[in-house]
This record gives structure tokens, sequence and C-alpha cells, in this order.
């Protein structure tokens, strides 16, 4: 701990030389001034300690206050203690803290009542760097204890100012203000100069830049002067130069404009494209004009996909040039494309398929977004849309799709480019049916048991569509009969051809008859289990008594007069 503190007073003096020296420009660097943490004990107990960060704004701080359960020694025989500054070293007794409130929420306090041109996520960034960390409960640790103490200090962006200056010439932009980390787009307005042409500008850091362009340079404070650099004559006036369409299209792009140079005469105009997808430049025409002094046209067809704008360049022939830029075409030639068909389930399922498709509308071979998904639809073998959606889309088949579909899915993008895709599914809720011979229901249609008055099972057991109440055009067939005798709960399986038989293909029409005697037989069982399984894991069980189980229970003969409800 002694050498911990040691390293914060180098640490504070450090930042106070710093801050000495950043005094002789207008703002200091970006950073927190002070921090303070303790050790952490390792004892156990019940004690329950609870953390609260927590503003101050008289000190223009983060303090720690720590409430504890029960009074503990070194609070003073308090339950609670405020840690006020960066060298209150009090242990923390605890391996277990709770959290009463975050971090984020005292960060925020600060920020905003502060007036710091910070954000939460950037102040946690910088306490990581100094080796603090979110324990995983919103609790902020570092090696061997806690985070005590945030100091605010002077945590604002780096800053500096860029000024325009006309060298000679008038109406120089106004300045701007750069912040650290931001990419600034310089003042589009250009000074003028009589006789002269406006070249471009020449920062005081070195370098070049364009009216208009990205300027990411940082300094904390300061001004960085952007002077006009002139040429001594006039280039040729190209005053038009049209891109277009300006918004999406499924077509091609076309770019027109008119030149003119009275003086020496145009000798060579080019035109060149830069697009947002390669980020790159590139020559797509060149004209040699010979020196004329007369209007010159041209005109240029874009019929590559992507997103462009062009910038022209007109020479004279005694060498100077002028430049002029276009807005920005955009051109989408592809289709969207979709995902997720291959993750719906194409097996038989007898639960409820889900269709969930997403689709991207990138430019052909890139990852840069077209014009945009209009919809993606989905619609059902008879053309009925039954959900729909921008960028992603879900259905859940209803219990009426029981049966083998298929599916259409459109996604369709803003420019009319349309790609379509088919999933199949196979959707089984009807479990497979049995008929018997046994004695299911007496008077009044109420059912007592199934019973097997002359000791036969004899059971009819299909899979046909007609079971279901949803009339599907297909069903998962047979997958396994079995009939089962139990007794004491102990169910043993009776294997014959007439009593077992698995299928090893789903088969809509397939159908098993059970038959089995159980009067030549010395089973002296419970009752017996009747199972058939579809493919689509639906299960059908039927308990059926025999006559001679019933014998045994009652010890008497039984007849249909004493087995009907009276």
């Amino acid at each position: 701990m002694r050498e911990r503190s040691i390293y914060k007073y180098a640490v504070m003096f450090l930042l106070a030389v710093s801050m000495i020296l950043s005094s002789i420009s207008v703002v200091s660097a970006d950073e927190i001034a002070e921090t303070g943490d303790t050790d952490q004990g390792h004892v156990s107990g019940s004690n329950v300690y609870t953390y609260y960060y927590r503003y101050n704004a008289q000190t223009d701080s983060i303090e720690l206050k720590v409430v504890t359960e029960r009074p503990i020694r070194t609070f003073g025989n308090s339950t609670t203690h405020t840690f006020t500054s960066a060298e209150d070293d009090i242990v923390l007794n605890t391996q277990n803290p709770r959290l009463g409130s975050s971090l984020d929420s005292a960060l925020s306090d600060m920020i905003r009542r502060g007036g710091y041109d910070m954000t939460v996520a950037e102040t946690k960034e910088q306490l990581r760097e100094m080796g603090y960390y979110d324990n995983g409960n919103g609790i902020w640790k570092v090696s061997g204890g806690y985070l005590t103490f945030v100091s605010a200090g002077k945590i604002r962006k780096k800053t500096h100012t860029v000024a325009y200056d006309a060298n000679g010439g008038t109406g120089a932009p106004d300045s701007q203000r750069k912040k650290q980390g931001q990419t600034l787009t310089l003042r589009s307005g250009k000074p003028t100069r009589e006789g002269y042409s406006f070249q471009n500008w020449k920062a005081s850091i070195g370098g070049t830049y364009n009216p208009g362009g990205s300027y990411t340079h940082d300094q904390d404070g300061g001004t960085v002067t952007m002077k006009a650099n002139w040429k001594d004559e006039t280039g040729p006036d190209c005053s038009d130069l049209i891109a277009k369409p300006n918004h999406w299209s499924a077509g091609n792009g076309s770019v027109t404009f008119h030149a003119q140079d009275e003086g020496s005469g145009i000798s060579s105009i080019t035109l060149e494209r830069y697009s947002f997808v390669t980020r790159t430049w590139s020559t797509v025409k060149s004209w040699s004009c010979g020196g004329t002094k007369d209007m010159v046209y041209g005109s240029y067809t874009e019929s590559s996909e992507g997103v462009f704008y062009y910038m022209l360049t007109v020479r004279d022939k005694d060498g100077n040039s002028s430049v002029k830029t276009s807005r920005t075409i955009y051109l989408d030639h592809s289709a969207p494309v979709l995902y997720g068909m291959e993750n719906t389930v194409s097996d038989w399922t007898n639960t409820a398929p889900v269709i969930a498709i997403s689709a991207t509308d990138y430019l052909y071979g890139t990852t840069y977004n077209g014009s945009g998904l209009a919809s993606i639809v989905i619609q059902d073998d008879s053309g009925n849309i039954v959900a729909s959606g921008n960028e992603r889309v879900r259905y859940e088949l209803a219990d009426k799709y029981e049966g083998i579909h298929t599916w259409n899915i459109t996604g369709t993008d803003n420019v009319g480019h349309t790609v379509s895709a088919t999933v199949s599914t196979k959707y089984d809720i009807t479990p497979p049916g049995m008929d018997g011979t046994e004695v299911t229901h007496v008077e009044h249609g109420i059912t007592y048991s199934g019973y097997c008055q002359d000791n036969i099972i004899s059971q009819h057991i299909d899979d046909e569509a007609h079971r279901s109440p949803n009339h599907p055009n297909c069903t998962s067939g047979l997958s396994s009969v079995i009939v089962y005798k139990v007794k004491n709960e102990v169910m043993t399986a009776i294997y014959s051809s007439t009593t077992q038989k698995t299928w090893g293909a789903p088969d809509t029409h397939s159908s098993f008859d059970v038959y089995y005697d159980i009067n030549p037989t010395n089973d002296h069982v419970d009752y017996y289990l009747v199972i058939a399984r579809d493919f689509a894991g639906n299960t059908e069980t039927k308990k059926l008594t025999s006559q001679r189980t019933l014998l045994k229970l009652f010890h008497t003969s039984i007849d249909r007069s004493t087995y009907e409800h009276e």
C-alpha cells in the first residue's frame, strides 16, 4: 500500500508539472487528474458491504460510499464510510461486495453537471488504461483493491482552431473548431483574388487541403492556419458539371458538362471518377480540344454499378487548370441476397416449423449497401402471403399447414430488383389412429375401459390424412408399432410379426394390423399397451384390459350384463 501511495504522489507530481507546462497553451491535456484505490482484505464472515459510486459537485469528483450491515472498526465502529480523497487507504475487508449505485451513473452525473465534453465510455476507457476494470458486478477494481475515488480534473477533449487566410484575396471562410478524434470537413467556400485562381489551402502544419476536404490533425490548443494558394493566372471557366441520378437507380448514370477559356483556349479535359465502394480514383474519359476558345460540351455514360462522384479538370494552353466536382450518383444493378432458408426444419416434425429469413442488398461482390430492401415476402404454395417485412421476416406455421408444403420467399430492393427462394416443410401434428374390436364404451356414451371381452387384441393402425381435422395433403406415416404387457408397472414388449413393426422411411399409407390371442398364453398381467409412433414424433397409446385380467381381479365370471352401466 505504501508503494502505491508513493506511485500516486509521483503521478500527481507529473500531472502538476504537465499542467504548468500546458498553461502556456489554451487547453490542458485530456486525462483524469487523480484516482484512489484501497487494498482488498481477505476475510470471511457474513457482514454485507454495499458500494455506492456518486458524484460530488463541490469537489468535482466521484466518491465511493461503503455501507455495511454491521459496524466495523476500520470505519470508526460505524456502518458507513466515504472515500473523499485519493490518500484514504482504509482497507476494505470484503471479497463479495454488493453494488448500490453504479460508476456509470456517477460518471453520467459528473459529465452532465460538470459540463464535460466526454462520454461515459471514454472516461471508463481512461480508467481501464490506468489498470482499473469492472469486476463483473459493476464494482471497479484494481489489482488487489477497489476503485474508491476519481477526480474529474480536466477530461475535456483536446481542441484547436482551424483558421483561413485569404493571402491577398477576399472572402476567406470563417474559422472552425477541431476536436480530438474528429474528422473535420473543411469549409467548402473559397476566397477570390483578381487575376488569380485559387489552387488549394496550404496548412501551417504542412500539407495541402482542398475545400470541403477531410482534416484529421490533432493538437492541444493553438491555431492551424489554412493559407490560400494562388496561381497567378486564371484557368478556364468550368461552370457546369452535372452527374445524375442523385438517388438510387437500376439504370445507368450520365455526366454532362460545358467549359470555355477565352484566353489561350482549352487544350485538354479529363474526367475522373471516385468510387465510394473501392475508395479509389480512376480516369474514365478524356478529350483533346486543340486550344479552342469556343464553348466545349461533353458527356459520359456510367454503366458500372456503384456510388460515384466525378472530378472534371480543364486545362488551357498556358498550363492553367480548373477543377469541378459533381454530386454523387447511385447505381444499383444487383439483386438482394436471401439468408436463413437452410435453417428451416425440412424433416418431418410435430413442432411448428419456423421460416426465418433475412436479406442484404450489397452491391455485387462487395459489402457496400445498395438501395436497400423494400420488402421480404413469404407465400404459401397457393400464393397467399403469410408474412412480410423489410430486412427480415419470420413465420411460424399454423396448424392448417399440416402436411408437405413449399414456401416461396421473395426479396425486393428499392429499385425493383428481386430474388426468390423456396423452402419446404413437413409438418404433422396428428398421431396415428387405432381402430379395434375392444369394448370402449357402454350405455349413455360413458367410456369405462378398453376391454377385450374375447381375450383377443385386434387393432388396425394407420397414419392416414383423414384422421386430422386440418386435411393435410400428406402425413409422415407410421414409424413403429409395438404391444407391451404391463405387470406391476413393469412394461415387457411382445415381439411377434403381429405385435411389433418398424418402418425405415416415411410412408403416408403405411398401416399395421395388431393381433394377439391372449387365450393360449399364460399371461397374468394388469393390462396391455399398444403404442404407435409416426415419423414426426406423434405418439398414440391405447390401454387394453383382457377378460382374463378382470376374472382374476374380481374372481368371478363377467358377462356383458354385469359390465354395462345401469
